[in-house]
Order: structure tokens, then C-alpha cells, then sequence
């Protein structure tokens, strides 16, 4: 009669055996505190990276945004000095608007049709004189106004914003001004003082920093 062959048991090593993934250990559980802190995160980089890709985008127009911005800081601040509420009590004053002097508006023509005689001759003599003492004459300002012809800058609209008599028997008139160039359209803001006799003598406004410059 045959007996069952017997089965040999293999001896254990001699050595422990490793784990083939000796530095792996599973990671801790995190709890709804830690996930929310992982999103808020994730969405910090996030804004940040669209931060970063904005201001290279607009740093071109840097300047060109900081003096738009410094503007309309000082308009909306007269504004609230003139037409905001009194801190002595519940009511306050608003301003009566002027309509502006015809000198302003054809200011606002020769600039749009880039026409230096109807801008020149909105200047007081005064004025005049102060852009001549500097080298802006009428000839210059009719070289600009063929620089900004020439690279396409158009004035598409002006908006009237308002128009304040001063103690003088002048007037200060604020306006917002549509302009575009090529593809691009931005509304910067002008200020435009005028003396008693409705002549300009002042402006205010990141257009007219070249003409300055003069």
C-alpha cells in the first residue's frame, strides 16, 4: 500500500524580509480644515497668476494709466468737496452746472478734427504766451496734432460733465473724453479753465501732456 508523498516545508529565511517599498508610509488623512486650506490656496495662486499676467499686459500704458488714475482721483474728489454731503447735517449744496464757453467748445472741435488754429485761438493771451515760453507755438501744436492724426488716435466723444463758476468770474468744466487707437478704446478725463471772458487758460487732461512737453 503507497503513502502520500510528503510535503517538505520551505525553512524561513534567514534574514527579515524588506518591503519592496521601504521609504513609502501613507499619507496622513486630511479633514475638511486642511481641504478648505488647500483650496484657498489653489485659488491664491490662481489670482496671483492672473495678477502677474495683467500687469504685463498693461505695462505699456503704465504712465499713461497712473496719470488717468491721479485725475480722476483729484476730479472725484472736488466733485465730493462740491456736490457731496455736509458733515453739519443731513442736506447739502449742489452746484449749479454752466454750460461750457464757446472758446472750450471749439477747443474740443480743433482737437477732434486736429485743427491747431481753432485750438490756438480758444488760448487766452496769457496762455499763449505760457506755451510759447516753453516752445509750444501754434506750429508745434499743429505737429502734434499730425502725430496723433498719423498714428490714428480719434476722438470719438465728449462727455460733458460739468461746469463750475469760479471766484475769479471764471469757470472750471470737467468732461470725460472717448477716445480709440486702432484697436484699442480707452475715456480719459480733461479739465478745462477758463477766465472771465470764456478763454482757456488751463487744461488738465493725460492728452495734453505731450503738447506740454513741447
Amino acid at each position: 500500500m503507497s503513502q502520500p508523498p510528503v510535503q517538505q516545508t520551505t525553512p524561513p529565511p534567514p534574514y527579515p524580509v524588506q518591503s519592496p517599498y521601504p521609504y513609502y508610509t501613507p499619507p496622513p488623512r486630511v479633514g475638511a480644515a486642511g481641504r478648505f486650506a488647500r483650496l484657498m490656496r489653489l485659488l491664491l495662486r490662481r489670482v496671483l497668476y492672473n495678477l502677474v499676467l495683467l500687469g504685463r499686459a498693461m505695462r505699456p500704458f503704465a504712465l499713461t494709466l497712473a496719470v488717468a488714475f491721479v485725475l480722476l482721483g483729484v476730479i472725484g474728489w472736488m466733485g465730493w468737496q462740491l456736490w457731496g454731503p455736509k458733515p453739519d447735517g443731513p442736506t447739502f449744496t449742489r452746484a449749479d452746472s454752466i454750460p461750457p464757453a464757446p472758446a472750450v467748445l471749439n477747443y474740443l472741435q480743433g482737437r477732434k478734427t486736429f485743427d491747431a488754429d481753432m485750438m490756438w485761438d480758444s488760448f487766452s493771451a496769457e496762455y499763449q504766451t505760457s506755451r510759447l515760453n516753453v516752445g509750444a507755438s501754434k506750429a508745434t501744436l499743429q505737429s502734434q496734432a499730425n502725430i496723433e492724426k498719423n498714428m490714428g488716435l480719434t476722438y470719438n466723444r465728449y462727455d460733458y460733465i460739468g461746469g463750475i463758476p469760479l471766484d475769479d468770474g471764471g469757470a472750471m468744466y470737467f468732461y470725460a473724453v472717448q477716445v480709440s487707437l486702432q484697436s484699442q478704446s480707452a475715456k480719459v478725463p480733461m479739465v478745462i479753465t477758463a477766465n472771465p471772458d470764456g478763454k482757456i487758460i488751463n487744461i488738465i487732461s493725460p492728452l495734453d501732456r505731450l503738447s506740454q512737453n513741447n
